[in-house]
C-alpha cells in the first residue's frame, strides 16, 4: 500500500500535482504562525513527500508503471499462446 499513488489518473494534470504540494505547505505555514509547531512539521513533511513523489519522481514512476503494464501484457500473451499450443 502506498500513501500517495502518483499513477492515479487524478494526478495526471500538472496543476493538480502542484496544488497537492502547495496546500499542505500553506497549511504548515498557518499552523506555524498559530504556534502549533508539531502540526507545522507534520504538514511540511507531507508537502515535502508530495513534492518528491508528484513533481520530482513523477516521470520516472510513470515510465516504470508503463513498463510494468507492457511486461504484464507480454506475459499474458505468451501464456495465451502456450495454452493455444496445448
Amino acid at each position: 500500500m502506498t500513501i500517495l499513488d502518483p499513477t492515479h489518473p487524478f494526478f495526471k494534470p500538472l496543476w493538480r500535482r502542484v496544488l497537492s504540494v502547495l496546500l499542505p505547505g500553506v497549511w504548515a505555514a498557518v499552523e506555524y504562525y498559530n504556534g502549533a509547531t508539531g502540526w507545522a512539521i507534520m504538514f511540511f513533511a507531507a508537502s515535502a513527500y508530495a513534492a518528491y513523489e508528484l513533481l520530482f519522481m513523477y516521470d520516472h514512476t510513470m515510465k516504470k508503471a508503463a513498463e510494468k503494464v507492457e511486461a504484464d501484457r507480454a506475459r499474458l500473451a505468451a501464456e495465451a499462446e502456450r495454452r493455444d499450443e496445448e
